[in-house]
């Protein structure tokens, strides 16, 4: 019997040029992010087996048919047939799988938001891609993508380990999209 690959988790982020996710916990990003963005969001949604987020994230954006496994500290367990409420204290990105195996197989992950969840990947080391829009605009202040991170999103992914392999232009307005890979041989801070 062969064991199955390890799940592949992909951060999905659309930020301001200035470093924030939202301006608020309860900000989604269909309120401020271009068409171009939403289209390549909602792709990458398509593709995953399981999308991860906060609870902030997913009431921004509840979607019954979806599967979500949703990281909170105040609920846990089966709260609709394809949504696992999940306190991800003392828990890995690593046991995912095997939570929600008997609902659907849990292959390639979509780590959708907030902070805290992407920290979370990120000192467990499990985020394997990023998919970075960076809208041209500035909140000044809101949910920066890491806790304690500030500056520009390159910047401040390039900061936790991550490199571009791609670039691209995607509107007149100049949002941009990137594609980003852990840097070989780093180690999460």
């Amino acid at each position: 019997m062969t064991t199955p690959a390890p799940p592949q988790f992909t951060l999905a982020i659309v930020a301001t040029r200035d470093g924030f996710i939202a301006r608020a916990p309860d900000h989604p990003p269909q309120d401020w992010a271009s068409a171009e963005e939403q289209a390549l969001f909602f792709r990458d949604v398509e593709a995953a087996d399981w999308a991860i987020m906060g609870r902030n994230t997913h009431l921004a954006a509840d979607r019954p048919e979806r599967r979500r496994i949703v990281l909170s500290r105040s609920r846990a367990g089966w709260q609709r047939p394809t949504q696992l409420w999940l306190d991800p204290g003392g828990t890995t990105p690593d046991d995912l799988p095997a939570l929600v195996e008997a609902v659907h197989p849990l292959r390639r992950g979509l780590i959708l938001g907030g902070t805290t969840v992407h920290d979370w990947f990120l000192a467990h080391g499990a985020i394997h891609r990023v998919h970075l829009t960076i809208e041209p605009i500035d909140f000044v202040q809101g949910l920066p993508i890491f806790s304690g991170a500030e500056g520009a999103p390159r910047a401040v992914l390039e900061g936790a380990g991550f490199q571009t392999v791609s670039e691209e232009r995607l509107n007149a307005a100049g949002t941009r999209y990137l594609v980003m890979e852990p840097r070989p041989c780093h180690s999460p801070p």
